[in-house]
């Protein structure tokens, strides 16, 4: 392997093992035989507004007791990302049954300090985040990178529905001057340039059912072309886009692992002010389901359709959802599949160790490589984090067979 990518993660596991050291376990409570839910109450709340850390599970209201699911209700609470579920019982009252939860409030503001390292180059970066600003949920992450790739700076802040009827919005301000280098899957780079880039989005999104959303943005973004080393696209762009997209999501939890089946599908429309204008259709798919609890069959998928033909239109293989190609391999379109397990190791004070492995297929196709297949083995180990308002931490090995390129990764934070 030419390149190494490196994340600082072992910052993160000692400060977060260190964060605390009281046992946690969850306490399931026998449900009542007859009744129904009137009424949540959630205790151990510090910083999350109450109408906040309800609004998920306004959904049992109604619900009679004694075929209720309590897993259902661990699921919903992990699901916030900064709750983490410690027990849950039935209380009575005059207006029927109380459903009672105890939880932990996760540390939400925290630093993230980055290390990439490769071959001739390193990029260092800090950012800070914050998962529950104003206790409203609200994820505000500000921070930037810095290095021979060049420079990032990025603001963020993203508003999730916190009551019936109310809509979410985020936005993103991003400007970067770094060097850009697209290559094949044996690494072999094909262009070589570097740009100045800055990117606005403002997006809004409505959950029309417990589990349907749609959602809408609006972007600009401003690309210069400044040095042209090899085979660099012939001029920069300046691009106005609109992007409509539905998405389905479940989740459940089997007392282990919190496993999700989601599928999305966006559309996005690129009106060149200067430069072409283009289209894309992005999917995405994911089936998690527990075979026994603790083990998990895991299904994704991820494509997506490119019309343009500039350079500046690519993606890297992240948007296909695997981790077999080159980070800086450059393709229009891609239809990518994994299928594999995971078994949770071993649960911690701070958090839940998994081990787990998958067989990755992809085909791409661009002015880079044409059209590909590829194929191999990915595995890996993931923290997820109990304490600290992210949602796990991984480090993954990957084997192409068709290149005989192996890969590493580190990642914090990123949605697996």
């Amino acid at each position: 392997m030419r390149t190494v990518f490196f994340i600082f993660t072992i910052f993160f596991l000692f400060f977060t093992m260190a964060v605390y050291s009281q046992e946690e376990h969850y306490t399931e409570e026998e449900p009542l035989t007859s009744g129904y839910i009137s009424s949540i109450e959630i205790i151990g709340l510090k910083r999350t507004r109450s109408n906040v850390a309800a609004y998920p599970l306004e959904k049992f209201i109604g619900h009679e007791a004694a075929t209720l699911d309590l897993n259902e209700v661990y699921a919903a609470v992990k699901d916030t990302n900064v709750l983490e579920p410690l027990s849950a019982e039935f209380i009575e009252s005059e207006e029927g049954l109380v459903l009672r939860i105890t939880v932990n409030e996760k540390w939400a503001i925290f630093p993230i300090p980055l290390v990439m390292v490769g071959s001739g180059w390193s990029n260092y970066g800090f950012f800070l985040a914050d998962r529950n600003a104003f206790g409203l949920r609200d994820m505000a992450v500000l921070g930037g990178m810095y290095g021979t790739e060049g420079i990032l700076g990025v603001a963020m802040y993203h508003h999730p529905p916190n009551r019936k009827g109310q809509v979410g919005w985020n936005s993103t301000i991003m400007y970067g001057r770094n060097k850009h280098e697209d290559q094949d899957r044996a690494e072999k780079t094909h262009r070589l340039y570097s740009t100045d880039r800055l990117h606005l989005l403002f997006g809004l999104f409505y959950p029309f059912t417990e589990y349907l959303t749609g959602s809408v943005s609006a972007s600009f973004s401003r690309i210069t072309i400044n040095e042209k080393t090899l085979n660099p696209p012939l001029n920069g762009a300046t691009v106005l886009g609109l992007s409509p997209g539905i998405s389905l999501r479940f989740t459940d939890w089997d007392g282990y692992l919190l496993s999700q089946k989601n599928i999305s599908l966006e559309y996005h429309y690129n009106f060149g002010i200067s430069g072409a204008s283009f289209n894309e259709l992005r999917l995405r798919a994911v089936y998690e389901k527990s075979i026994v609890p603790g083990f998990r069959m895991n299904l994704r998928s991820g494509a997506i359709w490119n019309s343009g033909s500039d350079p500046l239109n690519e993606h890297g293989p992240q948007i296909a959802h695997v981790d077999i190609l080159p980070r800086k391999f450059s393709a229009r379109h891609y239809a990518g599949f994994s299928a594999g397990f995971e078994k949770y190791l071993f649960i911690l004070n701070s958090g839940t160790f998994s081990v787990l492995s998958s067989w990755q297929c992809v085909f791409s196709h661009g002015p880079v490589s044409g059209s590909e297949i590829d194929n191999g083995p990915s595995g890996g180990i993931r923290f997820y984090l109990s304490k600290l308002a992210l949602p796990a931490m991984g480090a993954n090995i990957a084997y192409n067979i068709n290149s005989g390129l192996i890969q590493f990764s580190f990642s914090i934070g990123m949605d697996f």
